[in-house]
């Protein structure tokens, strides 16, 4: 077994600065490597056979089965999460059933229609920016205009956005906050939006889910709550995270900015290959449930898998030169990030329209940016979220 593999470890707190050299080490043995972290696990790093597991909710399930009933469905979470996820950490046609709850609010004429909203929302940040002498393109512009975006789209008045950020949002350092407690608090809130709704519905995803109805039955508040805590919290932390990760590579290729703002397809292009480069999310589990084999390797009834979205979208067999920035690349737009199969990311659309706006809008309105980056610091969940939590700018 590879050194490298030995070490490899999602919840390290080294892992954001290694994975890529641990990956293309492990990938020489093969696209699914073994780790001993966390009870033990497979590493499925190439794209082909990620894309297949996450198509094949058979085999591959995302189950979560807190009672134990089932020892093999863990979730999506390695170790599982406390907190289930039932959408996520559910297999077709029940998980298929609730998807149809949020699908109307990811149509594309849907998502057309928020082009001027997410640019209000843009222009409302880019405004509270211009008398500083120093920003932070994380807390004061990335994260806000994410979070009036999603919340309004969520049905939370927008108002209120900072009370729905967490403490990580806001910089705080590990000594600050706690951030179970902090989830908490934020979850009370989405509790008592989605009671408001039961009893006053609006035109809102959070009624949608209160209405809505599940092979013949309404979703109970506590499952309501896991599906808006889904959108609100893991929205906010992705779309930032593209954001700041396309600021960041901007800043030292400036080069490159004149071809985007001339070039609205290619900046569109631009946003794939930071998704496929720098993934907010670099993967999730899954749980074998019978005797397979995936990439050449044999899989046993009740192993777990960590489909690593970040190591496929780094196949060489599939992206070639696959390390580098590639504006123009070809097929950037089959990156992983967004899964694939079933569970792939509804909002993964109106994601990337929110990217490439936000970007354009710094490179029009503040074309001299530069990041402190002796100051940047990337997000402080480690796992299965990237991203950066302070990224300090002069503006001009």
């Amino acid at each position: 077994m590879n050194t490298d593999a030995d070490r490899f470890d999602i919840h390290a707190a080294d892992h954001m600065d290694r994975w890529v050299a641990q990956t293309d080490a492990m990938r020489r043995a093969g696209p699914v490597g073994w780790t001993d972290a966390n009870g033990g696990y497979w590493v499925v790093m190439g794209y082909e056979a990620a894309s297949l597991a996450a198509k094949d909710w058979q085999v591959f399930s995302a189950l979560h089965d807190p009672t134990g009933a089932d020892p093999r469905a863990r979730g999506i979470g390695i170790p599982p999460y406390a907190f289930p996820l039932i959408l996520s950490e559910s297999d077709p046609p029940r998980q298929t059933r609730l998807r149809l709850l949020e699908i109307p609010f990811f149509h594309p004429s849907r998502i057309r229609a928020q082009i001027a909203v997410v640019q209000g929302h843009i222009d409302q940040c880019i405004d509270a920016m211009a008398d500083k002498a120093e920003v932070d393109l994380f807390r004061d512009y990335a994260m806000p205009v994410v979070a009036l975006t999603t919340m309004a789209l969520v049905g939370i008045d927008i108002a209120h956005w900072r009370d729905y950020t967490l403490g990580m949002h806001h910089g705080a350092s590990s000594l600050d906050f706690n951030l179970a407690s902090d989830t908490d608090r934020v979850h009370a809130m989405l509790l008592e939006l989605v009671r408001e709704r039961r009893a006053a519905p609006r035109a809102d995803i959070a009624s949608a889910l209160v209405a809505g109805e599940v092979e013949g039955q309404a979703l109970r508040d506590e499952e309501a709550l896991s599906m808006l805590s889904a959108l609100v919290l893991g929205g906010f932390d992705t779309v930032a995270s593209l954001i700041t990760s396309g600021l960041l590579w901007l800043d030292q290729n400036r080069e490159a900015h004149a071809d985007l703002l001339s070039d609205d397809a290619l900046l569109a292009n631009a946003v794939h290959e930071f998704l496929r480069l720098w993934p907010p999310s670099l993967g999730g589990g899954r749980n074998v449930m019978l005797d397979t084999e995936l990439g050449g390797q044999r899989l046993a009834d009740g192993d777990r898998i960590f489909l690593s979205w970040a190591a496929a979208n780094r196949d060489p067999d599939v992206f070639a030169d696959p390390h580098a920035v590639r504006l123009d690349r070809a097929n950037a737009d089959q990156n992983l990030t967004f899964g694939a199969g079933p569970h792939r990311c509804l909002g993964m659309e109106l994601g990337r329209l929110t990217g490439r706006l936000a970007i354009r809008s710094i490179l029009e309105c503040y074309p001299s940016y530069r990041i402190r980056h002796d100051s940047v610091v990337r997000y402080r969940s480690k796992g299965f979220v990237a991203g950066w939590s302070a990224m300090p700018a002069v503006l001009s």
